[in-house]
C-alpha cells in the first residue's frame, strides 16, 4: 500500500511534467495544448491493462528506456483512435497514405516524435525530484496489445513488476486525446525513490 503523501508527491511530479509537455508541444504546433493529469496510481504490471481500460484492444505505445542510479522505462499509451487524432494534428493534412494496419508510416513517425516530447519530461522531473542522474535512450514505437508493449518496453527485464500510472489527457484545438504515461522503474529501487519524495 502506497502512502497518501507519496501519491500526492507523484501527482505533483505528474503536473510538473505535464507543464513541460504543454510548453514543448505548444511550441512545436504553434497552438495551445493542455495536458491534464487526472489521477496517479501505483499498480502491479499485470493490473495495468484493466486499470486503464485497455485490456483487449491494440494500442500504440511510444517508449524509452532510462539508466543510471535507477534503470527502467517510461511508456506513453494511446488508443489507436487517439494516436491517429494526434498524428493527424501533427501532420496537418500532409499524410494521404492508407494505413497498413493501424497507422501509416508518417503517422508512426509523428507519434514517435511526439512520444519523445511526452516521455522525456517524466524522466527529467523524476530525476530532479529525487536527485539522481538518468540517461534516456532513443524512443521506440509499437502497436500491439498493451501487455506485449509493456514487455517490449522493459526489454526483457522481467524483474520490473510495478508501474506508476499517470492517467492523463491532451486537449489540442477541438480534439480530446486520452493518453496514459507509465513509469516502470526497477522495483528494487522503488522504496528508495519513494523515500526521497
Amino acid at each position: 500500500m502506497v502512502e497518501l503523501n507519496v501519491l500526492e508527491s507523484i501527482k505533483e511530479m505528474g503536473d510538473r511534467s505535464a507543464s513541460l509537455v504543454m510548453e514543448s508541444l505548444s511550441g512545436m504546433l504553434g497552438m495551445e495544448v493542455v495536458m491534464d493529469v487526472s489521477t496517479v496510481s501505483v499498480e502491479a504490471i499485470e493490473r495495468i491493462p484493466s486499470a486503464i481500460g485497455l485490456s483487449d484492444e491494440h494500442i500504440v505505445g511510444a517508449y524509452a528506456g532510462f539508466s543510471g542510479e535507477v534503470s527502467g522505462s517510461v511508456l506513453t499509451v494511446l488508443s489507436i483512435e487517439s494516436a491517429r487524432k494526434l498524428a493527424d494534428i501533427l501532420l496537418a493534412g500532409m499524410d494521404d497514405e492508407e494505413p497498413l494496419e493501424y497507422l501509416t508510416e508518417m503517422q508512426e513517425s509523428a507519434i514517435l516524435e511526439v512520444g519523445n516530447i511526452l516521455t522525456s519530461p517524466f524522466i527529467d522531473v523524476w530525476a530532479d525530484t529525487v536527485s539522481i542522474e538518468l540517461t534516456q535512450s532513443p524512443p521506440s514505437i509499437a502497436c500491439d496489445l498493451l501487455h506485449s508493449v509493456i514487455d517490449r518496453s522493459l526489454d526483457g527485464r522481467a524483474e520490473n513488476n510495478i508501474a506508476i500510472a499517470f492517467n492523463s489527457a491532451l486537449h489540442v484545438v477541438d480534439q480530446d486525446i486520452d493518453c496514459n504515461i507509465l513509469l516502470l522503474p526497477d522495483p528494487d529501487k522503488m522504496e528508495m525513490l519513494f523515500n526521497r519524495l
